[in-house]
Order: C-alpha cells, then structure tokens, then sequence
C-alpha cells in the first residue's frame, strides 16, 4: 500500500508516492478538509501495512474526532492510536516550558513501546500548539524545527496540519512561514464560481516526487474523501 492509494483519484495527482520520512504541511482554511484528508490518509494506509501511526489532536477531543470521520464515511484502523491533549493534562496540571519537547518524548515513548513499528505521525494542528506555548515567535520556530528534524531523523513520516486564518484562492502562491519544515505541501482550499462552492486540493510541492501542480476536486462520498479532476 502506498500513501497515494489511500484515497480515491490520489494516485491520479502523484506518478510517485510521498516519500517515506517526509514532513508534509497540509495546508487550508476551517472548513477544507484537513483532518479528515490526513486521517484518510493514515488510516488506509496502516490498515494494509504491518506498521502503527500516530494522530495527536490538540484541538477536538477523541470522540468528537471520530465521530466527524464516521460522518464522512472515513474508517479507523486498529492501528492509529489517537492521543488527544486531554492525555496531557491529566498527567500535567500546568503546561511545562518546554511543551515541544514534552511532545515529542511522548511521541519517541509511543515509537518505542511499539518496537520502532510507529512510522507514521499526525500533528492536528500547528495553530493549537502554538497557542499553547507562550515564547517568541522566533525562537518558537527554532525549537518547532529541531522537534520535526528529530522526527525526520528517526524516519517518522509526518503530516503536519496547519489552518490558514482565511480562504485563499488558487492564484496566492503563498505556503506561509512554516513552509521551512516541510518536504511537502499539501493545500486544501475553496474555490468559489458565481455561488458554487467547491473543496479543492493542490501540491504546492513534494521533494523526490512527480506530482501534478493543478488543483483537483476534493469530495466526500458515502465511503470517505474522492480526488478527481474537475474545470475550474
């Protein structure tokens, strides 16, 4: 199984899958589909594999998380274990300093206890986080970085989700300042025509991958997200 087979009409967008050890940023506005790509994604993609991953939410709870991905017909695998943030506060009254590298042990923790099988992560989101760490934006940065290398050192392969405070159109080329981390792109945005609403997806770039740069039609069906090419 391959990332790009996870979700209908995804291996149509790439010629090559998403390299394993990647970081990749997914990218879009409330409302564009993150979680549920992302979910999708790892879901599917652990089911076939003798593999585990991880989805940390920093903003829903568990059941709440799951009951949107039963609404979009996305299924759970054994698998993916999902930790959410409420883990952490019941072990920690206060927030540490240092909440990155709490973060990331527990991450490393569950990577081990798994006998290194642990190769996939989700971080949802980076917004979250960030809100939970009060530090200079620059110095937020640096530590947010050396966290995701470690990550990229130990061959986690990690999506990153990260909410864009408005809906941009496909013309704004912008990835935002946290495009440093990543090998990958990913954007899932809005495309409006008179009063028609469309959810789109585009690769804004992928490193040692062949992939189009033209946007595609992103869906929900009864069994969980479709990718097809549409006109814009």
């Amino acid at each position: 199984m391959r990332f790009v087979d996870t979700i209908h009409g995804l291996n149509e967008v790439f010629e090559t899958d998403i390299p394993k050890g990647s970081v990749v940023l997914v990218t879009g506005a409330a409302g564009t589909l993150k979680s549920g790509f992302t979910f999708q994604v790892l879901s599917n993609y652990l089911e076939e594999a003798d593999e585990y991953g991880l989805y940390v939410t920093l903003e829903q709870g568990k059941e709440n998380h799951l009951r949107n991905m039963q609404s979009m017909g996305i299924k759970l695998s054994r698998k993916l274990h999902i930790s959410d943030f409420s883990d952490y506060r019941i072990t920690y009254s206060d927030f540490p300093e240092d909440l990155l590298k709490l973060l990331e042990q527990n991450i490393l923790d569950f990577r081990r206890n798994t006998e290194n099988k642990c190769t996939c992560l989700v971080i949802d989101s980076l917004g979250a986080l960030y809100s939970l760490i009060d530090i200079e934006a620059k110095e937020l940065r640096k530590r947010m970085y050396r966290m995701v290398e470690t990550f990229r050192r130990e061959g986690l392969t990690t999506f990153i989700i990260l909410e864009e405070d408005k809906y941009s159109g496909m013309n704004d080329s912008a990835t935002g300042a946290e495009g440093y981390l990543a090998d990958g792109i990913i954007e899932l945005g809005l495309h409006f025509k008179g009063s028609v609403a469309n959810r789109y997806m585009r690769i804004r770039k992928m490193r040692a991958t062949a992939h189009s740069m033209e946007p595609w039609i992103l869906t929900v069906s009864d069994h969980g997200l479709k990718v097809y090419k549409g006109n814009f």
